[in-house]
Parts: C-alpha cells; structure tokens; sequence
C-alpha cells in the first residue's frame, strides 16, 4: 500500500473532528470499509471480515477499544439501545441487535476477539440502520448513541488504518 493512499485515510479520519455526529460517522464507516477491504479482499464488512481484522490487532489494543467508555455508554444506555435498534420485525435470531448487544456485553471481559467482532456488528448495525433515522431532530439517546459511535469508530479507524502495510 502506498504511503500517500495511507494519509489520505489518516487525513479522512481527522477531518471527522469538524463534521457532525452524522456525517462523522459515515466518513470513518467508509474508511474503515476501505481498509477491511485492503486488508482482506471483502468490499463489505461482515462476521468474518471482522474476525479476520480482529486477527491484526494486538490484544491490548483490542481491549483498550472495549473498555472505552464509549462502549460503555451504548452498551448500557438507558432506554437500552436494543429499543433503538430493533424493530418490530426483527426477529430473534443469531444478529438480532438484542442478541449482538447480549454477546458484547458477556464476550467482553472473558473473549475480547469474539467481544470486538460484535462490536463490529454493532457499529454497522448503527450505521447502516440509526444513521437513516438521525438525519432529523435527534432525541437525547440518540445523540449518546451517535456520539458513542462516532468516538469508537474514530478510535478503531485509526488504529486500523496503522495497521495497513
């Protein structure tokens, strides 16, 4: 990877700091995307790209990312961030937002990879379904949610990006 694409990421990530919650959050979920892409061919990030990404990061740094208290705050938001994220269809099953969230919260002291690769699942679960919603007047939850989700996102696309070779 040449060193001048590796800035331009950097510079991405940085220049989130002047945007809003919103936009910050789609700027770094596209730069992470690109460098999952990089690092392990999948143009989209899923279970396994996440694993797989998991699989670059040293311990510490994966769990110096989940005790953020970033993490804390979505994970433990009051009304639960499951009532934000789940609709009325969704269905109880292995990427239900409720069982995704119950599986970072057990995970994350006792299994930090399979605890990172859910909090993957999250973010994009967030970005992907939240993000829609927030373009509007944003309730107090919602903003915890977005800001929560704006500094992990910073933290990981950084720390991915060092990661790029």
């Amino acid at each position: 990877m040449e060193n001048t694409e590796k800035e331009h990421m950097l510079s991405e990530i940085i220049s989130t700091q002047a945007l809003n919650d919103y936009e910050a959050i789609e700027t770094l979920w596209k730069v992470l995307t690109q460098v999952v892409g990089i690092m392990t061919g999948v143009s989209e990030i899923d279970l396994q790209s996440l694993d797989m990404l998991s699989g670059r990061f040293s311990e510490e740094e994966i769990k110096r990312l989940l005790k953020d208290g970033s993490v804390d705050s979505l994970i433990f938001l009051d009304p639960p961030l499951e009532t934000l994220l789940t609709g009325p269809e969704e269905k109880s099953d292995e990427n239900s937002s409720t069982r995704i969230i119950a599986k970072l919260r057990s995970s994350r002291d006792s299994d930090f990879r399979e605890a990172f690769v859910n909090l993957g699942a999250l973010l994009k679960r967030i970005c992907y379904e939240l993000t829609r919603s927030f373009k509007g007047e944003l309730g107090d939850s919602d903003q915890e949610v977005l800001s929560s989700a704006r500094k992990i996102l910073y933290l990981l696309s950084i720390v991915a990006v060092s990661k790029l070779t």
